[in-house]
């Protein structure tokens, strides 16, 4: 876990999910969940698809939203009384894998699963077998959706492609992820089908801040999630990603709030967030 992560966890999940909501919703309805009475909701964090979920699948629904770390719980909790479907969820600290175990050897498996930003090699050191274990837990006829903020895909930086691209080789360098291979973290699909899922596809479902204010999650998604992210990973990482130290410095004056030289106060700044969502379908027997 970084510093980023320790300092300050609660505002980036509750920026996160409040930014990320819309296309969440979208990807849920893509899933077409209605009728389906048994979800999990993997690695719920502050219960980002939590609520979507339970209203997708209807008042019959019963969701189960998994974590494994159990100070988050609350939030989720709290977000699911709050939008009035507290009645259909039921949340559990657990290891993710021990759940899905659970669920194939059971025989009572998943009706659906949705997993958000969780399944990637940051959380599994092998992500396809994690996706393998998913596959084995759905019921027969099971869907499956991986959904992923395309976080190293997005356009934080326009104007500045030199310095978004270092951005990303240094984030990925300060989180330890592959950068290419087997487990790399654009790869949901191919584990998919790799699982003997069925009718995989994936949909996009963009976030753009244009003008930045005019959708009041934006700003608060850059300064509580992004930026200290990314800032973190330049200066921890920024040499090795091949940038000068003056190159970091305009880095870290791009990317702070109040400086002069903060892009998100320049006049015509915008960004693109490519959301994805990779659905897979469990044959049935």
């Amino acid at each position: 876990m970084t510093d980023v992560q320790k300092n300050g966890l609660v505002p980036y999940l509750l920026a996160n999910r409040a930014f990320v909501a819309p296309a969440v919703e979208q990807a849920v309805g893509a899933m077409d969940l209605s009728g389906r009475t048994r979800l999990l909701d993997a690695g719920t964090g502050a219960g980002g698809g939590l609520v979507a979920l339970a209203r997708a699948a209807g008042p019959g629904a019963r969701v189960l939203a998994v974590d494994r770390n159990p100070d988050v719980l609350d939030l989720a909790r709290e977000h699911a009384r709050a939008e009035g479907v507290s009645d259909r969820v039921r949340v559990r600290a657990a290891d993710l894998v021990d759940v899905l175990d659970e669920a194939a050897v059971s025989g009572d498996g998943f009706d659906a699963i949705w997993a958000s930003d969780v399944v990637w090699p940051g959380n599994f050191d092998d992500p396809r077998d994690l996706v393998a274990r998913a596959a084995r837990a759905l019921a027969p006829g099971g869907v499956l959706g991986l959904f992923t903020s395309n976080y190293y895909q997005a356009m934080f930086l326009p104007g500045h492609s030199r310095l978004e691209r270092a951005a990303r080789t240094a984030s990925e360098l300060n989180w330890g992820i592959p950068s290419g291979g087997p487990a790399h973290y654009e790869l949901h699909t191919v584990w998919m089908e790799a699982a003997g899922l069925l009718d995989v596809h994936v949909d996009v479902f963009p976030r753009v801040g244009s003008p930045v204010d005019a959708d009041p999650t934006v700003r608060p998604y850059l300064e509580n999630a992004v930026w200290p992210e990314l800032r973190e990973s330049l200066v921890e990482r920024g040499a090795d990603a091949g940038l000068s130290s003056e190159e970091v410095a305009e880095a870290e004056r791009l990317l702070t709030p109040g400086h002069p030289d903060y892009i998100v106060d320049t006049a015509g700044y915008y960004m693109v967030h490519p959301t994805l969502l990779a659905v897979g379908r469990r044959p049935s027997d």
